[in-house]
């Protein structure tokens, strides 16, 4: 392609300028204290007391205010459960990662956000041990594509040619839903956390799910099979009008969006019958017709509706360019207080980062998340340089 070998040293240069900008502009608009300054950290980083003090030591010196923590990762729990088994990754002596971080957090001023994955379930070869998880005990509940493939019968080199990341539940069976409700309803029960974070809450993409119990209850309401609407030879519908088969196609589309709009519905109801002064967010995908479309995570409506507190479009990418455009898909009509940008720290060196911080406030997000914990600690001179774009008296 022309120009394509350009593309990198002009995102390079980018960079550079806007960072040279930035730090010798002393009375720049950009440099303010965040509202909000958080970090995701992955669950292998809990197991155990020592690491878990390390991290709220990091965070209390670097001026964090909120730490999204993964207690739920695949179909596994870093908390004491009676509904979710505990973790293969957690020594059998009874320590809970929640409880410990939450009472030696809390002191430091620290907000924390249980991290829970919810349809991703699994994403090794090898299946859980523990019988009663769900892998094991309902296999029949994973998600199906278009083509009739079972996620579980798939394995790893599958999940990457195909650009999925595991096996998915199915939204579009009741008990799934219900179960993960029932999760979402015992950490809000029984934990002071801050705030309910969902991730994965959505599907593979938009090729699923056409699991027997979705098909079945949409061809009751529609007198359809939803997986002859997948193929490209619609000689099925021989004699019907183009704009009937179009509105089948949106009718399927938004039952399956609708299936996960449900279930970050009845989450917001648990939260406020629990009179807890609870957060409830969601990471999602960057862009929103992208998240809406093809992901059927139509966040931008739960934003609209009330349903979340706020989101966390995941901006990871590296191109400062694409990483702006984005910023200017979100819709005008959300508040931006809604809207806490993620940025990745794993995949770009720190002047990148520290650009995309001053994107977001040239562009008024002031809320920012960072992935994650872990590529900031084992490199010491990573968050340093971001914190170049925060008020220096604060720490």
């Amino acid at each position: 392609m022309p120009g394509s070998s350009l593309q990198p040293m002009k995102s390079k240069i980018w960079a550079v300028v806007l960072t040279a900008l930035f730090l010798f502009n002393i009375t720049s608009s950009f440099a303010r204290d965040p509202e909000r300054l958080a970090m995701w950290v992955v669950r292998d980083q809990i197991t155990n007391a020592e690491s878990i003090d390390k991290i709220i030591d990091f965070a209390r010196r670097n001026g964090f205010t909120d730490l999204f923590v993964q207690v739920r990762g695949r179909g596994d729990a870093f908390y004491n459960s009676d509904i979710v088994p505990r973790s293969e990754s957690l020594a059998a002596n009874g320590f809970d990662p929640l409880k410990y971080l939450l009472d030696n957090a809390h002191p430091k001023k620290l907000k924390i956000h249980a991290w829970l994955n919810m349809y991703l379930l699994w994403s090794a070869d090898d299946k859980p041990r523990d019988p009663n998880h769900l892998l094991n005990k309902h296999p029949e509940w994973m998600s199906v594509d278009a083509d009739g493939v079972k996620d579980i019968s798939r394995k790893t080199r599958d999940f990457k040619r195909n650009n999925t990341e595991g096996v998915y539940l199915s939204p579009l069976i009741p008990d799934v839903n219900q179960y993960l409700l029932a999760v979402v309803k015992e950490v809000v029960d029984s934990y002071n956390v801050d705030g309910i974070h969902l991730d994965y809450i959505r599907y593979p993409k938009y090729t699923y799910d056409f699991n027997d119990v979705g098909r079945k209850r949409f061809k009751d309401i529609y007198a359809v099979d939803p997986i002859l609407l997948s193929i490209s030879n619609k000689s099925f519908f021989t004699g019907m009008e183009a704009k009937t088969i179009e509105r089948l196609l949106e009718k399927w589309a938004d039952f399956r969006r609708d299936a996960i709009t449900e279930l970050i519905v009845q989450i917001r109801e648990v939260i406020i019958a629990s009179r807890k002064p609870i957060a409830l967010s969601a990471a999602v995908k960057p862009d929103p017709l992208e998240a809406r479309n093809h992901f059927y995570q139509d966040w931008e409506k739960w934003l609209k509706l009330g349903y979340l507190d706020f989101a966390i479009p995941m901006n990871y990418t590296e191109s400062a360019e694409q990483f702006e455009k984005i910023l200017h898909k979100f819709d005008p009509l959300i508040t931006k207080e809604k809207i806490w940008v993620g940025i990745g720290a794993y995949n770009q060196g720190r002047y990148e980062a520290l650009t995309k911080i001053m994107l977001c406030y040239s562009n008024g997000f002031n809320r920012l998340v960072i992935f994650s914990y872990k590529s900031m600690a084992d490199q010491p001179d990573y968050f340093p340089t971001l914190r170049k774009a925060f008020y220096i008296d604060r720490y």
